[in-house]
């Protein structure tokens, strides 16, 4: 039993779920459905029954690589409500009253008896054989597709050939028909349920070609808007354009119940489907063309959602994917909102470092900006406020048209389209704040560029109520730990969002490590609504260095101009407090030996950020170039590497760690560290370790692998040399506390 528990606890912290709380319902619909091949893939959700509200709901969509392995190219996946709205519709049918053999024909020529003359060669004869029967079946006219009767006929109206003594065609006699059958036609509707579908998520998948099949990233989605048709049996489609091995899709739906910031209306689909861009006149007036709609009476306030993804790139100015627009959204004729559609920040993927592979295989960062998208990530869904152009129990119209361009080339530019039109009540609350996400520390995969951190915390808070936000409590810290506060000031408008930098914490240890944030009296009130002031997430610590170590940066062939030769890279280290502790040299080409720069840097104890910036945002090995490849790494001193960045990176890599021992005021309480991470032939543990008396040291599946008895001190070095390269577990007797290190 307590293994099973151990390895439940492990799972954890490799998913790194965040916390939820007790009110919240999770739902799969999709569990590593794999996806191989160019198509739709359904499953039927069981969704709440629509008695409670919720204030949030999100989708977590993992993609990951099927039981066949990845696929290499970027295709485009979309998850989609299949929504029964209740109505029926039908369609006009024809069928006739009766069939010729299966077929349907206008007229049928028949005989009572008829024969087939040929000449026997065997016999050198004349001789006959009776016609094969026709098949006629008639159909009743009340129930057009149910047959009611079955008869058969012999043709009629032919020629039979006449021979003479050798079996020569001399003359031909018509073979007279006793009857003629004329069909007609029976008029009938057919009946179906009204489904429509709406998009609620967009991924670009990955370069993946040989990655490792347990590759997976999840991307998270707020839905909580389609929550009307996310209830009772839904039917939810994972859609692939591509071909190949393909991916695997696992949906989680997360419910969580409350009261919303305003109540929808209604939804519905302005645009959606894939529309090929061949001039900008077809393009506005037959396919984004204006659309009109109603506002219902009970409706004070209405959104736009936009998601359009621009793809095809093989004609003389690289549309749509390679070229940079906006579009704009008109309602009654006057222009709301104009829109850049664009993703100016590919070179920042979140899916990096790489994915090692035993065959070699890795994702690339695949830096290269595009219309709205990058490989491996979801679309950018882009919300535009129309409220002010409502008129209740009034209809408007909706025109979003594209910026123009011409082309010229083999490939027709596409857009990929999806808007939706929602109509709400108005807002639920007046003074009220709400905390939408922990950006650092985190362990969502689409901050990983930058977590684990241990400098200063950055989240993102809304305001929930109508009463514009002007000031905030913002309690925060470590659970167990110290409590920090901080005032923000600002001006948010309902629904607006900041992201919010705080001070730094005076520690990162408590009874857990799980980073924790509180918000209070908004505007120097209490909250209209409180239950959403509070947000935790686990997270990482960060690895832990010498007070000494160097960087040796191999610069490639890219440089900031060919004048100078001085390279588009270079390197900075950050104090905790984000005041320069160190930065590299000047680095030009031909100057050192196969380019290479080495820095020893000697440090204080404490945190630190070292970020190393690409100015041409292709790191230093991009293979679509021919700069060449370079490298990044850190080593002791004297000693060997102890980290080695992937060269392809991108525009930037940033990474956070410790140096020397625990500071002062950051006395750790029953708890241990584990450095440096990685390591390779040895770890230090520090902590109070008498505390613990045993610790246990297990791999990745949980198996047993060594135990540490008779502690004493505040640190013990231990030998990991004769273990396999991976990820290890090291927990206290009672697993209250765990912590991982890896083996290179």
């Amino acid at each position: 039993m307590v293994k099973k528990n151990f390895t439940l606890i492990i799972g954890l912290l490799l998913c790194g779920l965040d916390v939820f709380s007790s009110d919240t319902t999770m739902i799969r619909t999709h569990d590593h459905v794999d996806m191989t091949w160019y198509g739709n893939y359904d499953k039927i959700g069981v969704f709440p029954d629509g008695s409670e509200t919720y204030r949030k709901i999100y989708l977590h969509y993992t993609m990951g690589c099927p039981s066949s392995g990845c696929a290499p190219y970027d295709y485009t996946t979309k998850i989609e409500v299949l929504h029964n709205t209740g109505e029926i519709d039908s369609t006009l049918q024809q069928t006739p009253a009766f069939t010729v053999n299966g077929v349907g024909v206008d007229t049928l020529i028949i005989s009572d008896t008829s024969y087939i003359y040929y000449w026997d060669t065997l016999t050198s004869m004349l001789d006959s054989t009776i016609s094969i029967p026709i098949e006629v079946v008639y159909f009743d006219t009340i129930q057009p597709t149910m047959p009611i009767d079955t008869l058969y006929y012999f043709p009629g109206g032919f020629y039979n050939m006449i021979f003479d003594s050798i079996g020569n065609i001399i003359d031909s006699i018509y073979v007279n028909p006793t009857g003629l059958l004329i069909n007609s036609i029976n008029n009938w509707y057919s009946y179906f349920d009204v489904i429509e579908k709406y998009e609620i998520a967009r991924v670009i998948t990955p370069y993946g070609g040989n990655i490792p099949s347990n590759y997976a990233f999840k991307h998270i989605f707020d839905i909580t808007d389609f929550e009307s048709i996310l209830q009772d049996s839904v039917k939810i489609r994972a859609h692939y354009s591509g071909w190949g091995n393909g991916w695997s899709a696992t949906l989680d739906f997360e419910f969580i119940k409350g009261i919303p910031p305003r109540n929808v209306n209604s939804i519905e689909n302005i645009y959606s489907g894939s529309y090929s861009y061949v001039n900008s006149s077809d393009f506005e007036n037959n396919k984004l063309n204006s659309q009109n709609f109603l506002i219902q009476p009970n409706t004070t306030q209405a959104m736009i959602k936009m998601t359009a993804t621009g793809h095809g790139f093989d004609n003389n100015i690289n549309a749509a994917e390679f070229k940079p627009i906006d579009y704009f959204v008109n309602v009654n004729g006057l222009l709301a909102h104009t829109q850049f559609n664009w993703n100016d920040d590919c070179g920042e993927n979140p899916i990096y470092p790489y994915y090692e592979n035993p065959n070699g295989g890795y994702i690339h960062t695949w830096i290269l900006d595009r219309a709205n998208w990058c490989p491996g990530l979801r679309a950018k869904t882009f919300d535009h406020e129309i409220t002010d152009y409502i008129i209740p129990s009034d209809s408007i119209e909706i025109d979003i048209d594209f910026q123009g361009y011409s082309w010229s080339g083999t490939q027709t530019p596409s857009y990929i389209v999806e808007s939706q039109l929602l109509q709400y009540q108005g807002s639920n609350f007046n003074n009220s704040a709400e905390i939408t996400d922990i950006i650092k520390p985190s362990s969502k995969d689409e901050y990983s560029r930058f977590n684990p951190t241990c400098g200063k915390p950055l989240i993102e808070i809304r305001n929930y109520g109508s009463t514009t936000l002007n000031t905030l409590e913002i309690e925060y810290g470590i659970i167990g730990g110290s409590l920090h506060t901080y005032n923000w000031s600002g001006s948010l408008e309902f629904l607006e969002t900041e992201e919010v930098e705080l001070p730094l914490l005076t520690n990162w240890h408590g009874t857990k490590d799980v980073f924790y944030v509180k918000l209070n009296n908004p505007n120097g009130q209490a909250d209209d609504y409180d239950v959403n002031n509070y947000m935790e997430t686990v997270f990482e610590h960060v690895p832990q260095y010498q007070d000494k170590f160097a960087v040796w940066t191999t610069i490639n062939n890219g440089v900031i101009n060919s004048w100078t030769n001085e390279s588009e890279t270079s390197w900075v280290f950050f104090k905790d407090d984000g005041s320069l502790h160190a930065a590299s040299q000047q680095m030009f080409l031909g100057i050192v030996p196969q380019n290479q720069y080495r820095d020893t840097i000697d440090f204080e104890s404490g945190c630190y950020t070292f970020k190393v910036t690409d100015l041409g945002e292709n790191g230093l090995d991009y293979g679509y170039n021919n700069d060449g490849v370079g490298s990044i790494k850190l080593r002791n001193v004297p000693g060997t590497t102890f980290k080695d960045f992937h060269p392809d990176f991108g525009s930037n890599i940033i990474h956070n760690f410790r140096v020397g021992s625990i500071l002062s005021n950051e006395k750790i309480i029953h708890d241990f560290i584990i450095y440096p991470i990685p390591a390779k032939d040895e770890i230090v543990i520090s902590g109070d370790l008498i505390k613990f008396n045993v610790l246990t040291i297990v791999d990745n599946s949980g198996r047993f692998v060594k135990e540490l008895s008779s502690l004493s001190g505040s640190q013990l070095k231990v030998d990991i040399s004769n273990l396999s390269r991976g990820v290890y577990f090291i927990s206290s007797h009672d697993k209250s506390i765990i912590r991982k290190f890896v083996k290179q």
